[in-house]
């Protein structure tokens, strides 16, 4: 795959012509205060319990439960470990460990050399899943890939909920299970005439003792959400530190570094679409580079511009180079690039005019105000960084290069940075 200069000049004449994104005015609110439908839709997801569809509304980043890594090459990001079955958690995201079950039930009785088939696709099958596969789109707060012995690192196949408690409406933390289901008979089915197959733990208990679905399966894998209940308590569990340092990353701000906390899952502002084989799952647009928005996570008013700068000084023929392999131009990123680990909360791919879909490039973050430290909805822009020059720097001397606005505008000016790029990508965070 290969960007070169004139396609780049292309996506900047074709970026002049969007509507420009100004930085935004007014009292900033919190994210959580008059919610669009659009966005309200995408956090809700259904899940079983007990026999009947209840709706979960997801409130935070899926969490990996063990231990992180480092590597300079990526500045104080911890790197995450990858989600796997079979895997015990050693870590956990909240203090006391408060952490019910989620069962996720994975159709497998496709061909013996292929029995996840009907997972990836359900159509061919004659069922519905609640949650797509990640080959079709990354349900919201689910990790893009798990491991599973014998098939190493793949996309998270499609799969149903299913859970044994309300919790009380809490927002709690759920540790994944997953459950194998043999037998097209026992597979969840909604119809006007009721549920049957796998829709409460009991029925899920009956079948793993008839082999119609394989034991329990542990994950290291957590996911945050509450259930739907007539008086939702709005309790959250205590976050524990590994946690708290997990969902903090670095931005520039006026010539310094300062720590930034992600609060909610990314939002693709395209039209949300249904898709009979997923049930009422709404499916997100992809992520994309020079397409602007149509849809909010919030009051435009409160949406802040989020700059990301991207290196882009390659060779010709591969000038995102340095945004995939920072090391081997001696560089360190705030962001790993998305063929190293997803960030928190950021979207595993995103689509470039000349590219195609990519791996989420590895990328530094600059913001242009505190927004009063609240708990805020930013629009990505996107930057590319064209001289190595101009690529933020921190050392025992200071800070260097892109560290503020002002040096973005002047980067801009003198060539060494491309015209501010639209994306239809939100991220949620607060500065400290």
């Amino acid at each position: 795959m290969g960007l070169g200069i004139g396609t780049l000049a292309a996506i900047a004449v074709a970026v002049l012509l969007l509507p420009g994104l100004s930085a935004a005015s007014g009292t900033l609110v919190s994210a959580t205060a008059a919610t669009p439908p659009a966005l309200r839709m995408s956090e809700t997801m259904p899940a079983f319990l007990n026999g009947r569809v209840v709706q979960t509304v997801y409130e935070q980043g899926y969490f990996v439960g063990s231990t992180p890594t480092y590597n300079s090459t990526y500045g104080p990001e911890p790197l995450l470990p990858q989600a796997a079955v079979g895997v015990n958690a050693t870590v956990f995201p909240s203090g006391g460990h408060h952490n019910a079950t989620l069962w996720v039930l994975v159709p497998w009785w496709g061909p013996a050399s292929a029995p996840y088939a009907p997972a990836y696709d359900p159509a061919s099958y004659g069922i519905q899943e609640q949650c797509a596969p990640a080959t079709i789109q990354i349900c919201y707060d689910h990790p893009a890939t798990i491991y599973v012995p014998g098939l190493g690192v793949v996309p998270l196949p499609g799969h149903d909920h299913l859970i044994a408690v309300n919790a009380s409406g809490v927002d709690i933390w759920w540790n994944v299970a997953v459950d194998l289901i043999y037998k097209q008979s026992a597979w969840p089915t909604v119809t006007a005439f009721g549920q049957s197959g796998i829709t409460s733990l009991g029925a899920l208990v009956a079948d793993q003792k008839a082999g119609l679905a394989s034991p329990d399966l542990p994950t290291n894998v957590f996911l945050n959400f509450r259930v739907v209940v007539s008086n939702p308590s709005s309790q959250t569990i205590p976050s524990s530190p590994l946690l708290q340092q997990l969902e903090m990353m670095p931005s520039f701000y006026a010539g310094r570094v300062v720590q930034t906390v992600y609060e909610q899952g990314y939002y693709i502002g395209s039209n949300v679409s249904y898709n009979a084989t997923f049930g009422p799952e709404p499916l997100f647009g992809a992520a994309e580079l020079g397409t602007g928005p149509t849809t909010y996570p919030a009051p435009r008013s409160t949406i802040q511009p989020f700059y990301v700068l991207v290196p882009w000084w390659g060779p010709a023929s591969t000038p995102y180079a340095p945004a995939y392999d920072p090391a081997a131009y001696g560089i360190q990123l705030d962001c790993a690039p998305a063929n190293v680990q997803v960030c928190w909360d950021h979207p595993a791919e995103i689509a470039v005019p000349g590219l195609g879909t990519v791996p989420l490039p590895g990328h530094d973050h600059l913001i242009g105000t505190l927004a009063g430290h609240q708990d805020t909805w930013w629009n990505v822009v996107v930057v590319l960084v064209t001289n190595a020059s101009a690529w933020p720097t921190v050392s025992v001397f200071g800070e260097s290069g892109i560290v503020s606005v002002a040096a973005l505008h002047h980067a801009q000016a003198m060539g060494d940075a491309s015209a501010d790029l639209p994306t239809n990508v939100f991220l949620n965070f607060w500065v400290e």
